[in-house]
């Protein structure tokens, strides 16, 4: 009696283990699209013979007009402007060290879907969304806001961290970091202008700090956050230059009047700065560098 009632239960624990293998699976992530905000339409990812049956699937364009209405145009792999879908639809479409994400279509309003680099920025670091090298990316798990951030749920504060704010985003709803009302390590502050103002982070200012005093009539205030770079910002008040000379003393760089030096001369430059060039026809100037303390 005891042997056959045995059995039934051993079935019965048996049977399920392959479901909840596919449910395990299908809650990794990698085959789970990313939810689509209300009100925004996501192109889609089209099937090899969908796209054979697009005559204009491929094809150079100006604007969406000259695309079908399941393509936009925007720039594709070899940076030409071509009527394309979304890259991928989840994690599965994607080579093994990159992730689908989101991205605004050429017209703003509507999303695409593509495969970002994973990165090692952690969560309440900057980044970039589709980042070239893995510092400027976050590691896999996380979703970029202009933070790293996990994904919650809105109107749910506890989805996210102490220090975390639930907001939504392209990709979805994200925790986004907040310093307000919270103090900072010694030498650091909390900057609130960053990635459109969603979130804030403790970070230590180099140059002049021209959020808190702004900059003279003429000058604009330039803040260079780096993702490579965590904890630090430069901040400068700068003169636009292109048509227009720079003043003595200075040398136009990236179309800003920034400091002239000169790198076998004296040190000019503020801590936080360095005197370089990105290239060689470039002139010498003082500008951030991430490898100053």
């Amino acid at each position: 009696m005891e042997r056959r009632s045995f059995l039934p239960a051993l079935l019965g624990f048996l049977l399920p283990l392959p479901l909840m293998g596919l449910l395990y699976l299908a809650l990794s992530g990698d085959e789970v699209p990313l939810p689509v905000p209300q009100g925004r339409f996501l192109v889609p990812m089209l099937t090899a013979a969908e796209r054979q049956s697009l005559r204009t699937y491929g094809q150079e364009c100006q604007t969406d007009a000259d695309c079908e209405p399941r393509l936009r145009c925007t720039y594709d792999r070899e940076g030409r402007r071509s009527c394309v879908d979304s890259a991928c639809g989840t994690n599965r479409d994607c080579p093994r060290d990159h992730v689908c994400r989101t991205q605004r279509a050429p017209n703003g309003k509507d999303l695409m879907r593509a495969c970002a680099r994973v990165g090692v920025r952690k969560e309440g670091e900057l980044c970039d969304n589709f980042p070239v090298i893995p510092e400027e990316g976050c590691e896999r798990h996380l979703l970029c806001s202009g933070f790293c951030g996990r994904p919650c749920r809105l109107n749910e504060p506890s989805s996210c961290p102490e220090g975390f704010n639930c907001r939504q985003d392209d990709d979805g709803p994200v925790c986004v970091p907040s310093c307000e009302g919270r103090s900072c390590p010694e030498g650091q502050r909390c900057i609130t202008g960053l990635a459109g103002g969603i979130g804030s982070i403790c970070m230590k200012v180099y140059g002049q700090d021209c959020e808190l005093n702004p900059c003279p009539q003429g000058l604009r205030c330039i803040q260079t956050p780096s993702p490579s770079a965590p904890g630090k910002i430069w901040m400068e008040c700068a003169r636009s230059c292109g048509d227009t000379p720079c003043p003595d003393g200075t040398v136009c760089s990236f179309y800003q009047c920034r400091t002239a030096c000169d790198p076998q001369g004296p040190p000019v430059c503020g801590p936080g700065f360095a005197c370089r060039r990105h290239d060689p026809g470039q002139p010498w100037a003082c500008m951030p560098s991430s490898r100053s303390e």
